[in-house]
């Protein structure tokens, strides 16, 4: 990339999927959403997730919302207060899984949209990663990488050549081991509007088990981009603390 082209990140918009019930983290939740679970002494992941990207140049944030909204909406507000603009997607009365989620969000998503599972812990620079899926014209790009949960985790499998997925394997599956063509699903993407065309509206949909098998299906390319860097999920209380001790150790940037 010629470093004096200036690239306006802000027309991204990164729709965070903050509507998880959390239900194997009620023990230690107190109520809270998973997205508002601390990561830090008076950090919620969610506040995390937005510094980071707000930090690269993203400001324009939608959140879906289910489970206890208003400890979502009350803490955050309209962003101002972190520097950022904060839209929320209502799904208290359906909740409509994570492509349902997306459809549903269509009139305030850019043609080009970041992704992001609200329940993961990441230090993830999407600004290559959005610069790999424009130069590659993907219709959608996973973010992949390393993992030691792979029962958990959906797997893709990419050509060495070019990155492009060639199979995907949704939970459950079989697959106990990665290698130079296997990778697991970080739970981050960069995905093109045209995504939606895929998806019903008013319906719970599985981006992972259903949108992106259906891309795939339909002859679209899709990419995937090797990310150095882990990602937590906190789905559960052992996972939870696990993550809030990595993340202590991480450098801080706040």
């Amino acid at each position: 990339m010629n470093p004096e082209i200036q690239i306006d990140y802000s027309k991204y918009k990164v729709m965070i999927l903050g509507a998880g019930l959390g239900t194997r983290l009620s023990s230690v939740a107190n109520g809270l959403p998973k997205v508002m679970m601390p990561i830090a002494d008076k950090l919620p992941l969610l506040e995390h997730t937005i510094r980071l990207l707000r930090n690269q140049g993203f400001n324009q944030f939608i959140i879906n919302l289910h489970y206890s909204p208003e400890k979502i909406t009350s803490y955050f507000g309209d962003g101002i207060r972190l520097g950022v603009n904060i839209s929320y997607s209502d799904e208290t009365n359906l909740l409509l899984n994570t492509a349902g989620a997306i459809k549903k969000a269509a009139p305030s998503l850019s043609d080009t949209f970041l992704l992001a599972y609200g329940d993961i812990v990441h230090f993830t620079d999407f600004r290559p990663i959005l610069k790999f899926h424009q130069d590659r014209n993907s219709i959608l790009t996973v973010i992949l990488n390393k993992s030691d949960n792979l029962q958990n985790v959906d797997i893709a499998e990419i050509h060495t050549k070019n990155n492009q997925i060639i199979k995907w394997h949704f939970r459950p599956h079989h697959i106990n081991e990665l290698n130079s063509k296997l990778f697991a699903n970080s739970g981050l993407y960069v995905i093109s509007k045209r995504v939606l065309d895929f998806i019903p509206p008013n319906t719970s949909k599985s981006l992972d088990s259903e949108i992106i098998p259906a891309l795939l299906g339909s002859g679209n390319k899709l990419y995937g981009f090797l990310s150095p860097g882990d990602t937590l999920d906190i789905g559960s209380p052992e996972r939870y603390e696990f993550a809030k001790q990595w993340y202590s150790k991480q450098p801080q940037m706040f």
